[in-house]
């Protein structure tokens, strides 16, 4: 039932990113290399344009790896089995091979 409702879970997210990707095009313009290195001082207030295009334009990608990053996390402990799974499984079969004698 745990796997089952992770199972759904994983895929409703992954329908859902696909579904915003695909609402939320993004086309750029050709011009776009010019317009960022000739603006990022007003645009970022700041002088270094690596730092700008890093911590101000890729915000948004670094948030999300994050986020991405957590939910695998989260996911694999609902796919790992449990301790409490794990020992129910020993008693289930050490009851089993009591059975048959």
């Amino acid at each position: 039932m745990r796997v089952g409702m992770s199972a759904i879970l994983v895929l409703a997210a992954f329908l859902a990113v696909v579904l915003l990707q695909t609402h939320h095009g993004e086309t750029q313009h050709p011009m776009l290399y010019e317009s960022i290195t000739t603006q990022f001082e007003q645009d970022t207030a700041s002088q270094n344009a690596i730092a700008a295009i890093l911590l101000n334009y890729r915000m948004y990608d670094t948030m999300f790896e994050a986020l991405i990053l957590l939910t695998a996390i989260i996911g694999m402990q609902q796919f790992l089995p449990r301790k409490v799974d794990m020992e129910g499984g020993d008693k289930a079969f050490a009851e089993e091979e009591n059975h048959e004698e």
